[in-house]
């Protein structure tokens, strides 16, 4: 337990250093800020934050299409695979875990998912960026050069853990002998503020839910912290990933290799970053880049609704030195006279307070600032710039931001690679029952089968292809292209006039029982051509055959 909570306490003093700035960040993107007598005193806030990353979402494309390929070129093996997936992507709605694990990286950097395995199922969980740290001379590429890696802040009632069947009897009682003692309630104590803190952004967003916190202060919490870390071992001579469980980083639970547990030696997350760096793992996200400008906008415009404010009052300045002059409040009204000792002008004065219009064009200053160093330009957001553009010049400026976001949807494919690779070893290791699976027919008829293991398992293994449904549209386009240029060389050629059939029915959107009955109809009316009208020479008008010999032969 040391070495534990040292390898912990390095971890989180890599990490909480970045805590401001994510708190920041997550506040901006929910329009809630904080204000102050001295430079924001209205709780205003221009959404920049929320449409620099809600941009940036749309521009990062849809979850890519992960495809295996088995080493020996087993198709039957690849197919059900692939079902296998698909089945697991409906089920555990990968497109919504995936929609907020990009929204995690734009806003903190990074972006975690953890896989598991429970209850004969695989499991694929986005975790909060708080709720895991790392050893900081990992590499930021690669997260398996970790020593460890620590997934905090799992609280769970003391009589859950008690009922858990994965911890040993002896664990158990040791752990309820010694949350009776005063330093076991104190660490009770200590986990009940850590959940607290834990939602305590909830809480800025405005959720107080009363009862929630009486129920979880009513029972004896525990904070639970699995910890991957390497152990030398005796018998194998090298260092061995285990898993280590512990409450309220004091009591052992548990402690297992990854073997036993899930059967692979790789950590089960899948982590990437937007801009990552060769030291720093906690790279900076592009809401790092919106972060300050957007306090600066909420700044100017709280300043110019407040002096709006101050100018709408219409207060006065007036001479106390005049004597006999007391100054009065007067209810204002149409047509309503308001006395005045002499000369307005001389007595009193109107208090002078500037608008500051000129913030408009210091906040769009900021804006466009902004928009140039992230890439999410007005008219990838939907808006139209003022000054006139010609169509061209609309298209050059999409590319080039479009060329700005490669690095981050690089990235992003590599980690729905890991995570395909990482998704069949585990599923090799553990699945031991099968799953039935329900394929659609192309009349929409639905029809079920039990896929056992061993019918999809492969002893070479599997390769994992991770592309974009842009890139493979661009792919399809391309090549059918270059296929239409080699076929005009050999018009006669039935083989490649095939081909090229095959390539536009997989360009559009159809069912391979469509695709089959569309190459069937193609066949048959190869086989049995239509019988052709008999061309007959043209008549003129004469009732005469034309010369078919030119002039002049």
């Amino acid at each position: 337990m040391i070495k534990l909570n040292r390898e912990k306490e390095a971890a989180l003093d890599f990490q909480k250093r970045r805590h401001i700035q994510w708190d920041d960040n997550y506040s901006l993107y929910r329009n809630t800020v904080q204000t102050n007598r001295l430079t924001q005193r209205q709780a205003v806030n221009i959404p920049l934050m929320k449409e620099t990353i809600k941009t940036l979402l749309a521009k990062i494309d849809d979850p890519p299409a992960v495809t295996f390929k088995e080493l020996t070129g087993d198709r039957t093996k690849e197919l059900l695979l692939q079902a296998r997936w698909e089945d697991d992507a409906d089920r555990l709605n990968f497109d919504g875990i995936d929609m907020q694990d990009k929204k995690t990286v734009l806003l903190y950097g990074r972006g975690w998912k953890k896989l598991n395995w429970v209850n004969n199922n695989f499991c694929l969980t986005p975790l909060d960026i708080y709720d895991v740290v790392i050893d900081p001379l990992a590499d930021p590429l690669d997260i398996e050069t970790a020593r460890y890696v620590i997934h905090q802040n799992i609280f769970r009632p003391l009589e859950e853990v008690m009922a858990d069947p994965r911890y040993s009897s002896r664990a158990k009682k040791g752990l309820r002998s010694w949350m009776n003692t005063e330093e076991g309630i104190i660490q009770s104590q200590k986990a009940k503020e850590q959940l607290e803190a834990k939602n305590e952004r909830l809480k800025m967003m405005g959720i107080n839910d009363e009862d929630l916190m009486e129920i979880a202060s009513s029972q004896v919490l525990l904070n639970l912290s699995e910890h991957y870390t390497l152990i030398w071992d005796e018998q194998k001579k090298e260092y061995v990933r285990n898993v280590v469980v512990y409450a309220n980083d004091t009591m052992r639970l548990d402690k297992s290799t990854m073997k036993e547990l899930l059967g692979v030696d790789f950590l089960p997350f899948v982590a990437w970053g937007e801009d990552t760096e060769t030291q720093d793992f906690w790279s900076d996200g592009p809401a790092d880049l919106v972060r300050v400008p957007n306090k600066i906008l909420n700044i100017f415009l709280s300043q110019m609704i407040e002096n709006r404010t101050l100018k709408n009052f219409q207060m006065h300045w007036y001479d106390a030195t005049v004597k006999g002059y007391q100054p009065q409040t007067y209810e204002p009204g149409p047509g309503r006279m308001l006395p005045s000792p002499g000369n307005p002008n001389d007595v009193i004065m109107p208090v002078a307070i500037s608008g500051l219009e000129d913030c408009l064009t210091q906040i769009d200053f900021l804006i466009r600032m902004v928009e140039r160093g992230t890439s999410a330009t007005a008219i990838e957001k939907g808006v139209s710039e003022k000054k006139q553009t010609t169509l061209g010049e609309v298209e050059l400026l999409v590319g080039k931001a479009m060329e700005r976001t490669q690095s981050l949807a690089k990235n992003y494919r590599r980690a729905w690679k890991e995570l395909g690779m990482k998704y069949w070893q585990i599923l090799d290791a553990n699945d031991n029952k099968g799953r039935t699976l329900y394929k659609t027919s192309g009349k929409g008829k639905v029809w079920p089968k039990l896929v056992l293991p061993e019918a999809w398992k492969s002893k070479k293994g599997f390769r994992v292809e991770s592309k974009s449904s842009a890139e493979q549209e661009v792919e399809k386009t391309t090549g059918i292209q270059k296929i239409m240029a080699v076929r005009a060389q050999f018009p006669n050629n039935l083989a490649l006039q095939r081909i090229a059939q095959k390539r536009m029915l997989e360009l559009i959107d159809v069912t391979p029982e469509e695709q089959r009955e569309v190459e069937e109809e193609e066949k048959k009316s190869a086989e049995n051509p239509q019988p052709q009208a008999p061309q007959t020479a043209p008549v003129n008008p004469a009732g005469q055959l034309p010369d078919l010999v030119p002039q002049g032969v």
